[in-house]
């Protein structure tokens, strides 16, 4: 089922890997693009953020108005989303949508070998099974990754590609030979390690900080409040993203890295077109222009009744059809000359 989403994204990346010749770039590039194809999304995302966010105080009052009647709540909230036409869980499909495209970028950059190179998965399994490689393995990586072994093919493939040349064709091994993982004088298929001090350290530090600092503008131009619920999460977002940033290539934590650029400048031009305060101030003039329309429709409805019950007793008082007609119109004309008067 990922591969639907993998395929065409690795089609991407490799298009990108050719283009460029360096894989460091070539995440850039790939962050860049797959950011602008998920464009649409963010910005509904966006917009259904913003309309939560407006109707958040009339949603709170019917919680607090019914806290102890779960039945009339949900009744009383599923009437406010029909007059309003807004959905509680709008806000939830376009991050449905966006997780399976994010497990699929994320195969993208743990498979190079499949995606960026085109080795025929076969191939791969054959790598990977038990012989020469995992006697090299033992000596230059400990074990394969169990999250990116195909990282660590590679790895082991270059250290000594002559103890391949019997599995793999000249073609192939060629090609993993050539593959450029460095970045900035980096080795992007290394693990940082707090016991080898060198620039790689830097990347876990620089994905954690403007990971956080993505979640600090989003939130600052979107005009939601901090809380603790929110402050944990991030606390707890942070920690995993540092935990992981030491267990998995270099390669991947640039990839976190400039999503998280791409996320804040984006952030940053759609709060140009998509203000929150003058959307928020635009919707909740739409919930009081509804609600002043629901008055005025109360107000004709009951009118009209007490019309329709004033005619009935005439009928039923005044024998005299003629007369009851004519006492009926200067009742309407009454009125209308009121409605002229006060504007009603």
């Amino acid at each position: 089922m990922l591969q639907i989403i993998s395929v065409p994204l690795g089609w991407i990346m490799s298009r990108i890997y050719e283009l460029v010749g360096n894989y460091g770039i070539t995440l850039i590039l790939f962050t860049l693009v797959t950011k602008l194809l998920m464009m649409p999304i963010t910005i509904k995302q966006k917009k259904s953020m913003i309309r939560m966010n407006a109707f958040q105080p009339l949603i709170q009052n019917i919680q607090k108005k019914y806290a102890n009647d779960p039945q009339k709540q949900n009744e009383e909230l599923a009437k406010l989303q029909n007059e309003h036409g807004f959905s509680m869980t709008s806000g939830c499909l376009p991050l449905l949508i966006q997780m399976p495209i994010l497990f699929g970028l994320i195969d993208v950059i743990y498979k190079p070998l499949r995606y960026i190179l085109g080795v025929p998965t076969a191939l791969i399994g054959d790598m990977k099974n038990p012989g020469v490689l995992w006697e090299m393995a033992e000596k230059t990586v400990g074990t394969l990754s169990r999250y990116t072994p195909q990282t660590d093919i590679i790895k082991v493939i270059n250290q000594n590609p002559s103890a391949f040349s019997s599995v793999l064709e000249a073609d192939v091994l060629a090609k993993i030979q050539a593959f450029d993982f460095t970045f900035l004088g980096m080795d992007l298929t290394a693990t940082p390690s707090l016991k080898v001090m060198n620039g790689l350290l830097l990347i876990p530090v620089f994905s954690v900080l403007f990971m956080v600092a993505q979640q600090f503008i989003t939130q600052k131009l979107s005009g939601q409040q901090s809380n603790s619920q929110t402050t944990t999460m991030l606390l707890m977002t942070t920690a995993m993203f540092l935990y992981f940033s030491f267990v998995i290539p270099a390669g991947v934590s640039i990839y976190w890295i400039f999503s998280s650029v791409f996320g804040i400048l984006t952030e940053l031009v759609l709060y140009k077109f998509i203000n929150p305060e003058k959307e928020k101030a635009k919707i909740e003039e739409e919930i009081m222009e509804a609600r002043r329309l629901k008055k005025e429709e109360e107000k004709k409805r009951r009118e009209k009744q007490k019309t329709v019950k004033g005619d009935k007793y005439l009928e039923e008082v005044i024998e005299d059809k003629d007369e009851a007609e004519k006492i009926r119109q200067r009742l309407e004309r009454a009125r209308a000359l009121d409605r002229e008067k006060y504007g009603e």
